[in-house]
């Protein structure tokens, strides 16, 4: 699963790097995004690839309480077209969440290690997700999101068991586009992200709580 993640790159960055044509939502830096929180996603509108504000853990159009997206921050690859919670926004509802990076907790004789995952060139990452809105009874509306994983590359195998699914760039936009065809069998050919691209490195148990939010979060624990 992918249950943390980090996002500090700046507007300027992010605007070139996904080619966005407009900015809905600025993001602070933030080195432990957890669940619940709003993350930063692209998503394609009419005028082009969009910047905007969503929060993390999926709430389907049709749940009677919000509380359930806790539950929903990942949605495995293989069985989107199967699930209620995610068969619809799959077809036309694709997005991408903005990352630099993304932790893993690693099993050890010495207990669960935590583990930063990122691009080896540092450039951001995106990462396939899905949303949905959601709204209350007296009209409140919730856009939420979820994070796609997949099986695992050679570098996130000995650290578990599933990843992110981290779109090349050569296929964002595909999967950013509503009208993208036979969008099952496009994805069922996308292979993990290559693993030599990719760098890991364990880091301070203080990523174990959300409430350290520090760019200490990120640095290479001294051996």
């Amino acid at each position: 699963m992918c249950g943390r993640f980090v996002l500090y790159r700046n507007l300027e960055e992010i605007k070139e790097a996904f080619r966005i044509q407009q900015v809905r939502w600025e993001p602070e830096p933030s080195y432990n995004i957890a669940p619940t929180q709003d993350v930063a996603v692209v998503v394609r509108r009419e005028e082009g690839n969009s910047l905007e504000k969503m929060r993390w853990g999926l709430i389907p159009f049709w749940a009677k309480d919000p509380k359930i997206g806790s539950r929903m921050i990942n949605a495995r690859s293989e069985t989107l077209s199967e699930k209620p919670s995610f068969k619809r926004p799959f077809k036309n509802q694709r997005c991408l969440v903005i990352a630099d990076g993304f932790f893993e907790w690693a099993k050890t004789e010495h207990g669960k290690v935590p583990t930063f995952i990122r691009s080896k060139s540092q450039r951001p990452l995106g990462l396939a997700g899905l949303y949905d809105v959601w709204k209350s009874p007296q009209g409140e509306a919730i856009t939420s999101c979820t994070i796609v994983t997949t099986r695992p590359n050679d570098l996130m195998q000995p650290i578990h068991d599933r990843m992110p699914l981290i779109l090349p760039r050569s296929q964002e936009t595909a999967w950013l586009d509503p009208a993208t065809p036979h969008i099952d069998e496009w994805l069922s050919a996308l292979a993990p992200y290559p693993n030599q691209e990719m760098e890991a490195y364990e880091v301070s148990r203080r990523v174990n709580s959300p409430e350290n939010n520090s760019v200490e979060c990120i640095q290479p624990v001294a051996n």
